[in-house]
């Protein structure tokens, strides 16, 4: 069966408990891999700038001369294999979405300072720092991939910022909110797809890097329902 990833602020309280939980099976040096920890590192290496292997994965936009040309798809299997995952702890959990655009608080859910403390990650938040309905137009406004992608990765920032603290470094994805941002930021682009069904990346046959948690053509991760999942 499809996964269906709702909206934050219509989870019930036993989803997100069950939500809350799977990532916690996945902490600790006892977890099998891919562990938290795993997922984490790969992120770190992606954004090293020292590591010419990471930067050639083009995951984020680095300077003029390292362009992060698989933002959007990159991401976008980084997180369908962080819910696999998951659903190897309980096969009814999926990652929800924050929809930064309408709901311009944290998630109450993950902002309990007991759940910061085992996570053990920082939060600077700012909501002036967000972005504003003038910035998700412009983005939409672009009818070919890459200005597109460009845009929202830019977009993306805002909220990284926004947040602060664990999340305003390359070991964001440390604070389990990123995962819901990021999974805001593939929703949009999935809507966008929808209007813009032709306009694709122009590197459709490179493979994402590294394996085993990547080792896919962009081409593959174009579609989300072929992936296996939607959004409520």
């Amino acid at each position: 069966m499809p996964s269906v990833r709702k909206n934050q602020a219509a989870l019930t309280q036993s989803e997100w408990t069950a939500f809350v939980s799977a990532i916690n099976a996945l902490h600790g040096v006892g977890a099998a891999a891919p562990a938290y920890r795993d997922f984490v590192a790969i992120h770190v290496r992606a954004m090293n700038p020292l590591d010419p292997v990471g930067m050639s994965w083009g995951v984020h936009t680095m300077g003029p001369m390292m362009v992060g040309r698989n933002f959007l798809a990159w991401h976008r299997q980084y997180l369908r294999q962080l819910e696999r995952r998951l659903q190897q702890v309980d096969p009814v959990v999926t990652i929800p979405y924050w929809d930064w655009m309408t709901n311009r608080s944290l998630p109450a859910a993950l902002n309990k300072r007991a759940l910061l403390r085992s996570w053990s990650i920082t939060r600077h938040w700012d909501a002036s720092q967000l972005p504003v309905r003038a910035d998700l137009q412009a983005v939409n406004a672009q009818t070919g991939f890459a200005p597109f992608q460009r845009r929202l990765e830019q977009v993306h920032g805002f909220v990284h910022e926004a947040v602060g603290g664990t999340m305003g470094g390359p070991s964001s994805p440390a604070d389990p909110l990123f995962f819901l941002h990021h999974a805001n930021i593939d929703r949009l682009w999935s809507i966008w797809q929808r209007a813009h069904a032709r306009a694709k990346p122009a590197n459709l046959t490179e493979t994402l890097q590294p394996t085993p948690l990547f080792g896919v053509r962009v081409s593959s991760v174009l579609g989300i329902r072929t992936l296996g999942y939607s959004y409520a």
